[in-house]
């Protein structure tokens, strides 16, 4: 994911790439490439105006030509949303490769020209785009160039860190865990990516049921140290010494709903 920082960085404080290049990251679901994006986006001050291309119709990013009685012309409307945009934000087209191919040639016009179907040119804003390989619909070479292209990887350390800090999870679980989103497949519903395992591990800390239970669980059921350093007192008045032993999960259930007390 540090390939994402990185490239924003330098793309947005760089003029004439900010005007010209147009990153797509493409990478398996549930990495984390929009929350990057949002953040680069809240990092610098700056407004980030995402569209989910596999959402929308055409009219909706490159607006529409309406005939004026009137005037018996052609008057052009831009998408309002676009509309709003100002120097320095961030245009976001989300699941660009996984739409309807209209949308993906009215978001080129955009992309190419900077332009408005109205003839007005986008302010100075940077465009970036985000995308899964699952679904794409095939390519002409005329629609990959103009993208600068990312292969987006699953970086365990990172990941690694923020469960650790999220949910104090042990080294060997969010290893064990990383692991199974090393090996997913997606071939069936339930993935086991970065996202559906954060979600997995919350679901089970308030004992909400889960289709992960049969493989998070076991993870989560991993016996450890008490890791406080003064006595604590479960709700049944029970004592847990510092170097007493329970597992993960109770010791995390716990601690998530304030229902421990030390003394």
């Amino acid at each position: 994911m540090k390939t994402i920082e990185n490239t924003l960085e330098k793309v947005y404080n760089t003029p004439s790439l900010r005007k010209s290049i147009v990153p797509l990251f493409i990478g398996n679901p549930g990495l984390g490439k929009t929350v990057l994006i949002q953040k680069f986006a809240d990092d610098n001050g700056v407004k980030l105006v995402e569209l989910i291309t596999s959402q929308m119709s055409p009219f909706e990013i490159s607006g529409i030509a309406m005939p004026d009685k009137d005037t018996k012309k052609m008057s052009y409307y831009n998408f309002d949303k676009l509309e709003n945009l100002k120097d320095g934000d961030i245009l976001f087209f989300d699941e660009l490769l996984n739409g309807n191919p209209v949308v993906l040639n009215a978001c080129l016009t955009i992309l190419e020209q900077r332009r408005f179907i109205s003839g007005r040119p986008l302010p100075d804003i940077m465009i970036v785009a985000a995308a899964n390989p699952q679904g794409m619909a095939p390519l002409t070479p005329q629609i990959k160039e103009r993208f600068v292209w990312y292969n987006v990887k699953f970086e365990k350390s990172l990941w690694k860190e923020y469960m650790q800090k999220k949910y104090s999870l042990t080294y060997r679980a969010v290893g064990t865990l990383s692991t199974m989103i090393k090996n997913e497949e997606f071939v069936s519903n339930n993935f086991n990516t970065p996202r559906s395992i954060d979600k997995a591990v919350n679901m089970l800390i308030h004992d909400v049921p889960t289709p992960y239970s049969d493989t998070v669980l076991p993870v989560l059921s991993e016996m450890v140290q008490n890791p406080f350093d003064e006595k604590v007192i479960l709700p049944n008045k029970k004592e847990l010494a510092p170097d007493e032993m329970i597992s993960w999960l109770e010791l995390i259930k716990l601690k998530f709903t304030h229902e421990i007390t030390t003394k």
